[in-house]
């Protein structure tokens, strides 16, 4: 991500930094994970990503892993064949969490559920 872009560094402390456990401050990743990059062309959402929250737990905002429309972020990310231990079959589910992508786009769909990404 672009330093000096508001949204991406938005994401960065919102999805990353905020939400997702595997989050190193030093370590840009580019491509990010599939949800910061279905997120980074969506400026029109920056108001709805500083206003969720940060829960202490790994959750989907209530959604289901295994919801369509999180499914459909998954299928485009490239960390999802090699990187991924959250739709990684081989990895129980209790020894893996959401990516912060992930959960900030759960996050917006929980809140509006027709919201198209």
């Amino acid at each position: 991500m672009k330093p000096s872009d508001p949204h991406q560094e938005l994401l960065r402390r919102v999805a990353c930094a905020g939400l997702c456990r595997y989050y190193k401050p030093n370590k840009r990743e580019d491509p990010g994970c599939g949800g910061v990059e279905t997120l980074k062309r969506r400026p029109d959402l920056a108001g709805r990503l500083e206003a969720l929250p940060s829960p202490n737990d790994d959750a989907l905002f209530g959604l289901d892993g295994d919801d369509p429309r999180l499914l459909a972020v998954c299928e485009a990310c490239d960390f999802r064949v090699d990187g991924c231990d959250f739709r990684d079959p081989e990895v129980p589910r209790e020894d893996c969490s959401p990516c912060g992508g992930l959960r900030a786009v759960a996050g917006l769909l929980s809140k509006d559920p027709e919201l198209k990404l």
